[in-house]
């Protein structure tokens, strides 16, 4: 299932944001799949993780995001370019980004995009690409994606507005809490606590 700009526009906005939402875990679907089928290990990662876990804790805190992301060994690409090609992905890089786009003529906005596990992170931020030896799977979710921590270290390395979100999500479900601070590599403890500081501050006990 791809996107189809008369599908969506003819439909009324609720209508329109559930179409996106379901067309990112078709994608993540046939995507690990074929990577599955293959053989090729994989996590997925960044929103579409979180939405796995925090539906683990509570799924009332799930919230739609805009991408799929997943993890990769760099040195099993060709042979994931091999995977998904006959699934209608295609490898390209754009602005030094590594992504499959899903069809021929798609968007960057329509793909998965890739991050090499063990590697250095983008944007010469320290810390790597977490490994890939715990992914997980859970329950609706028929794709493997990164273990909590591996997740959560991931999420705390990128540090970007929307990583605040998803930190916050995952603390309001329950799905974390003050004792992951000491679980996390020491360069990144005062952060995760400067986080939750600050989602007590603006949450409290509050259920909304």
């Amino acid at each position: 299932m791809r996107f189809d700009h008369a599908v969506w526009a003819s439909m009324d906005r609720l209508s329109g944001a559930e179409y996106m939402q379901h067309l990112l875990f078709d994608r993540a679907q046939r995507f690990a799949g074929a990577l599955d089928a293959a053989g090729i290990p994989y996590a997925v990662c960044g929103g579409m993780a979180v939405i796995a876990w925090i539906s683990r804790a509570d799924r009332a805190y799930t919230r739609g995001t805009s991408d799929v992301d997943v993890c990769l060994y760099r040195s099993d690409l060709e042979r994931a370019i091999d995977a998904l090609r006959p699934v209608g992905f295609e490898f390209a890089e754009v602005y030094g980004v590594p992504m499959f786009l899903d069809g021929p003529g798609t968007s960057v906005t329509d793909a998965a995009h890739i991050l090499f596990a063990g590697e250095p992170i983008a944007g010469g931020k320290p810390g790597l690409v977490p490994e890939l030896a715990r992914g997980e799977r859970y329950g609706q979710f028929p794709w493997r994606h990164l273990d909590l921590e591996s997740l959560l270290v991931m999420t705390l390395q990128a540090d970007r507005f929307h990583d605040r979100t998803h930190v916050a999500d995952l603390w309001r479900s329950g799905a974390i809490d003050r004792s992951w601070v000491a679980r996390m590599p020491e360069h990144l403890r005062d952060r995760l606590s400067a986080w939750l500081d600050e989602c007590e501050r603006q949450y409290g006990r509050s259920p909304h």
